[in-house]
């Protein structure tokens, strides 16, 4: 109870007086230095997990996570290096008993890590390159890819803006590999995106992304990410090269609202091979005080490769289930959120699990620091 209080009380203390220093240092345009990041307290607990036909358990969990990192703008090229330290109740790298061998997090539960090391390079206003490891430049919902997850390799962004009612149209091209918390080999995603954003009215906008993505070299990941995929004897049996559609419908206005749907297509199969992930929005905390977001997915076991999607449903495919986050504005600085999800494993390869809905709750501290 100490270490999670002193954690907690750390995590206090970066957030505000980090805020103090959004701009440590900015000469002029040609030069600037930046100091950012985010952190949570989270507490966690979950009913029914399955272990046998007659019995299920309960787990609860705490975490502490820090994300600082650093930007130093040099005209057209930024360099960013930024750390991950998760600090939590559990050692979620060894296995309960009557688990399935897999790891269900997309992070390393007692651990300080590189998270971010990149450059990005904006030659052109219509231009970005960016190398290294960094954020994800594509749009993906959290079924395709984790908001916590980084890409390691290339990316090319070609982009223009507020032509008419057009406020940008953008393609991206990504080559990664290696970018797993986790040891994933050489699997390697090669993805092709288009993005609109269009202008529907004074207050109404429509952001449209369309993406192709190839998975390649998957055997050579652990397999404890492997997850839910479709494997015999542990060994995938299929590819995966997957479609995705993306469309939000935003309003904006004092209570900003926005409405989300995302469908995914492995073309590499037949069978199982779709994902849908539908979520609505209201508010944000940095116009209001409070905001509420509605999820409901359902992904089928080889939709998408299933070790890089959201970790928070306990399953990445072969899942249907819901999510609502109800979250307050405590400080500019921090929020307060109470999540609850309901998760169905339909696809389990134990049939006596697949009508088994789960029960999780959370609640989280979050903050930011640095200029927003």
């Amino acid at each position: 109870m100490m270490k999670r209080a002193a954690g907690l009380a750390c995590l206090v203390l970066v957030a505000t007086s980090s805020a103090a220093q959004d701009e440590v240092y900015q000469a002029d345009k040609k030069y600037s230095f930046r100091l950012i990041g985010d952190a949570l307290a989270r507490e966690e607990w979950t009913w029914d997990i399955f272990v046998s036909p007659t019995q299920t358990r309960k787990e609860d969990r705490w975490r502490l996570q820090a994300r600082p990192r650093v930007e130093v703008g040099l005209g057209k090229l930024v360099l960013g290096v930024g750390g991950d330290f998760n600090y939590s109740k559990d050692e979620n790298t060894k296995l309960a008993a009557g688990a399935f061998p897999l790891y269900r997090d997309n992070y390393d539960s007692r651990d300080a890590r590189v998270d971010l090391a990149f450059a990005s390079l904006k030659p052109a206003s219509w231009m970005q390159v960016q190398g290294g490891r960094f954020a994800m430049p594509i749009a993906f919902t959290e079924m395709i890819w984790d908001r916590d997850l980084r890409a390691q390799g290339g990316a090319l962004t070609l982009a223009v803006r507020d032509r008419g009612p057009v406020r940008r149209l953008g393609v991206t091209g990504l080559w990664s590999r290696g970018s797993h918390v986790f040891d994933d080999g050489r699997t390697t995603l090669i993805t092709a995106a288009a993005d609109l954003d269009l202008r529907l009215g004074e207050n109404t906008s429509l952001e449209l992304l369309a993406a192709w993505m190839d998975w390649s070299k998957i055997t050579t990941m652990d397999a404890r990410i492997r997850r839910q995929n479709t494997r015999v004897a542990g060994q995938f049996i299929f590819d995966y090269e997957v479609l995705d559609f993306v469309a939000r419908l935003r309003f904006g206005g004092t209570v900003p609202v926005q409405l989300v749907g995302d469908l995914c297509l492995n073309t590499k199969v037949d069978e199982k091979r779709k994902g849908i992930w539908l979520a609505a929005v209201l508010g944000s905390l940095r116009t209001t005080v409070v905001r509420g977001e509605y999820v409901f997915a359902d992904v089928d076991n080889d939709a998408t490769l299933g070790a890089y999607g959201a970790d928070d449903f306990l399953w990445t495919t072969g899942w249907k289930g819901h999510r609502l986050d109800l979250g307050g504005r405590v400080t500019d600085n921090a929020s307060l959120h109470l999540v609850g999800q309901l998760q169905q494993f339909y696809g389990s390869p134990r049939p006596a699990e697949r009508d088994l809905w789960v029960k999780r709750v959370r609640a989280e501290l979050r903050f930011s620091f640095g200029p927003r």
